[in-house]
């Protein structure tokens, strides 16, 4: 009977064992799916931001309607699925965001629909049927010189095919699903380089595919045409982004010249799809702010011109815009030798009156010339000993361009830049044209820069402007913005200034993106914006004037005329066309309304609401921000159920603290033990965190004189009943690139989360500070002084009583590891904080101590009480 009563109590309690591991099994697999979510969430949000910088640049550019309203459903997913993890992550607490995106999506399908649909555009066009509403079909190219043709200029013949043909072919099959894998997996390095390999797979994978055969037989017909009357064929691009005011994208797309028969044109056409993904294309793509996955490109198919000569006609020489001479550039055979620089080129300087300076103008010693064979395609040609020092354009020929360029000119109302050639009857027939600029905002001018720059970044927003520098570090630098031009310059993308866009002349910020909040609003409202700045702040000097060229990605030091003009400009306030210069049309607006307008640039304002989020762009904002939010609020119930399952760390100061792995975040060897040394945490943000926590000087133990009288501190540090005195279950959940920290020391609360990958736009630290167990205004002066501490470290800082929110994002993996170091000492400095600050002169004195490294605090007095603390 004995043996029968132990055998059922084991067998309960056996029962029972299971039973726990069970509940710590499901609760470390909850917690780990936990952490998933939050991940996927992030990489969704780059996925959204994304999504708005494609959109923004389509809304400005007015083309491409169907591709517009893909990208735009895109979104509307995204953020459906972004709400949907929130929702998983904060146990419902955000319900009212679903009525809330629900409501912009209906306003956005409406809206779409009454764009102009182009999902009936055919195949092939011929130049006579383009106008100016099919512009997103056929690119800015092939429109120009089809308004050029009806108009009577003299442009060759020819047909486009449109950007709806060209995406079936890369729809066709799965192809464009391979190339969008490759290029994300493959991408670009941190220079924005890409890879030659890659960018001959995806040439591979183009040029190998099968053109549908539908498509193959529609645009074989429209060619056929040409070759039957004995007309060879130039293949070339036309892109919606490209040759337009905003960006150029001169020389990167591929032309097949000469093309002869059947078989040469369907190469050829995928030869030139193909170049809009090339390692050139790419590049620029990513530089100028653009996402390399976008296809926007028609090809446009023009009889071939068998030049005598050709070259490039500017109708500003670039040397002396405002001189009224053009600069004509010519080289003998077909053109592209002068395009791509490959040959040398005449260069003639052409009068207002159309006298040409023979004085100031070029002629090459040319030594060969680019002519067409007979079987198709081009080759290279000696050229007579006799011509190679010849000018290659007579001074009638010259007077007939300049005139074709000042006509064109006057037509378009801003200066061009045409590629021209001369039949071998003399005749002058233009083949493309385009406006000068080459990026950005139109900017009116093409100044050659009579002083080296002083920075270089990368383009957010283009245009061109002066103001005085305002180095910002926290919010209340936006408080008080001075009624002038003002360049704002930022260490970080602080999403907050997307308000004062419309009231400063340019902004610099040394981390950020082309791709994130802030610039995305920069281009909305057409303020010149650099990223990438590197020490900006370091090398600029508040009051400084400078002049930021957006369209190139270059600052410059403001010259008095510059300066001058600019003031008269701002003398009441900051110029009407500063905002919005061009303005959109009723739809476009509707839709830039309710997609990319951020209402929500306070994070810890009262109006960071779900009733505010009025658009997707708003949406994608709040969910960033409040699923942060929902990891510092992990719960400890969970944590209480998982510490079977976490490791304490044997820490040689008295900071105790619980690691949780979520995946990768320890590297464990020999028998399984719940106490771990420090360095078997391979979690990269954790081990600079805890370098910062094990800084020597800190002072981790009572304060040296003593804790002054009547203060809690004292008796907290002793009273092992508190809920969680020091040494309690601080935790950390860590992976291989994350740490979420959650620290209850004394009576205070500090929560970390910071991301530490390969990835900067991916990193972040986000810093809550809450609490403490002495007056609320010394509390408040501590606050204050911890957010002086961040400020100087580049975070921006939002102090609300003893409230202090601090964040960091955007920067290298190497930049947020640093900062972390510092993180982890603001944990132990701030122990006991409270004590020493008696008086509001205490606030600068501390920062300034803790950013010498006197942690603790060896000579600084204040009063009575704070003499004993300082000891």
């Amino acid at each position: 009977m004995r043996r029968w009563l132990r055998k059922q109590l084991d067998r309960q309690l056996g029962k029972l064992r299971q039973a726990r591991q069970q509940r710590k099994t499901d609760s470390q697999q909850l917690l780990k799916a936990r952490y998933h979510v939050f991940r996927a969430l992030l990489a969704s949000n780059n996925r959204a931001v994304d999504c708005l910088t494609e959109i923004s640049i389509h809304l400005r550019l007015q083309g491409d309607s169907l591709g517009l309203a893909q990208l735009i459903h895109r979104l509307i997913e995204e953020t459906a699925e972004m709400i949907a993890r929130l929702e998983n992550l904060a146990s419902g607490r955000y319900r009212g965001l679903q009525v809330a995106h629900h409501a912009v999506a209906q306003r956005l399908q409406a809206t779409l629909a009454g764009l102009t649909s182009s999902g009936n555009v055919p195949s092939v066009l011929p130049l006579a049927q383009i106008h100016s509403g099919l512009k997103d079909q056929t690119g800015n190219k092939a429109a120009a010189l089809a308004e050029l043709r009806k108009n009577g200029l003299p442009v060759p013949d020819g047909f486009v095919i449109t950007l709806a043909g060209c995406r079936f072919f890369l729809e066709h099959g799965g192809l464009s699903m391979e190339l969008v894998h490759l290029l994300a997996t493959q991408g670009a390095d941190k220079e924005k380089n890409v890879s030659s390999a890659t960018a001959a797979q995806v040439k591979g994978l183009i040029t190998g595919a099968v053109i549908p055969p539908v498509l193959a037989e529609e645009i074989t017909e429209a060619a056929r045409v040409f070759f039957e009357n004995g007309k060879p064929l130039a293949v070339r691009s036309s892109s919606i982004s490209e040759d337009g005011r905003h960006h150029s994208f001169a020389g990167q797309f591929s032309s097949v010249l000469n093309v002869c028969d059947a078989a040469q044109f369907l190469e050829a056409f995928k030869q030139v799809v193909a170049s809009n993904f090339n390692a050139r294309s790419l590049a620029y793509r990513l530089n100028a702010g653009l996402d390399p996955l976008r296809f926007d490109m028609a090809v446009l198919c023009l009889e071939m011109v068998e030049a005598r000569a050709a070259g490039v006609l500017l109708t500003r020489s670039p040397q002396e815009p405002e001189s009224g001479q053009m600069l004509i550039s010519a080289v003998p055979g077909l053109g592209e030798a002068a395009v791509s620089g490959s040959a040398a080129t005449d260069l003639y300087l052409v009068n207002a009156d159309g006298q040409v300076d023979w004085t100031r103008s070029t002629i090459a010693d040319k030594e060969r010339l680019l002519v067409c064979e007979k079987a198709g395609g081009v080759v290279w040609q000696e050229l007579a000993v006799e011509a190679r020092n010849q000018p290659v354009l007579g001074e009638g020929e010259l007077r007939s361009l300049a005139g074709w360029g000042r006509e064109l000119e006057k037509r378009e109302g801003m200066p061009l830049d045409l590629e021209w050639a001369v039949n071998p009857e003399g005749a002058v027939v233009i083949l493309q044209v385009r406006p000068m600029t080459t990026m950005g905002i139109q900017t009116g001018d093409n100044r050659e820069e009579k002083s080296s720059p002083l920075l270089q970044g990368v383009i957010s927003s283009g245009g061109r402007a002066s103001g005085r520098v305002l180095l910002v570090k926290s919010r209340r630098d936006f408080e008080h913005l001075p009624q002038e031009p003002v360049v704002l310059v930022m260490h970080q993308s602080f999403v907050e200034a997307a308000n004062l866009l419309g009231q400063v002349a340019a902004v610099l910020v040394e981390l950020g993106s082309p791709a994130d909040h802030l610039a995305c609003v920069a281009r909305e409202q057409e303020t010149p914006m650099l990223c990438g700045m590197q020490e900006a702040s370091a090398v600029l000097s508040e009051g400084q004037w400078l002049t930021v060229d957006g369209s190139h990605g270059r600052v410059y030091k403001a010259t008095a005329d510059e300066i001058a003009a600019t003031e008269k400009r701002w003398q009441n306030g900051p110029p009407q066309p500063h905002r919005m210069r061009v303005p959109l049309p009723p739809l476009h607006r509707e839709l830039q309304e309710l997609v990319t307008v951020l209402h929500l640039t306070d994070a810890y304002g009262p109006t960071f609401s779900i009733l505010e989020c009025k658009s997707l762009h708003d949406i994608v904002r709040f969910v960033h921000e409040k699923a942060v939010l929902a990891m510092f609020h992990a719960g400890d119930e969970l944590l209480e159920e998982n510490f079977g399952a976490v490791h304490a760390i044997d820490a040689p100061v008295p900071f105790f603290v619980s690691v949780i792995d979520m995946g990768g975040g320890l590297a464990l060897t020999g028998p399984l033990r719940r106490r771990i040394p420090p360095e078997a945490v391979v979690s990269r943000p954790f081990q600079a965190l805890w370098q910062g926590i094990t800084t020597p000087g800190l002072h981790w133990g009572p304060p040296p004189g003593g804790a002054p009288m009547g203060s809690v501190m004292s008796s907290f540090l002793t009273d092992q009943k508190s809920e969680r005195p020091i040494g309690m279950p601080n935790y950390a959940m860590v992976s291989r690139d994350y740490c979420n920290m959650n620290a209850r020391m004394d009576f205070h609360f500090i929560m970390i989360d910071a991301v530490a990958s390969l990835e900067p736009r991916s990193n972040h630290i986000k810093f809550r500070f809450k609490g403490g167990g002495t007056s609320l205004e010394r509390r408040r002066r501590r606050a204050l002084c911890i957010g002086e501490i961040f400020e100087q470290h580049g975070f921006f800082v939002d102090v609300k009583e003893d409230l202090v929110n601090a964040s960091l994002q955007g920067a290298s993996r190497e930049a947020i590891e640093e900062k972390l170091v510092m993180v982890g000492r603001i944990l132990g400095f701030t122990r006991l904080l409270d004590a020493a600050m008696g008086t509001d002169a205490m606030i600068p004195a501390v920062a300034r101590a803790f950013m010498e490294g006197n942690y603790a605090l060896v000579g600084l007095t204040d009063n009575e009480e704070t003499a004993q603390v300082a000891g």
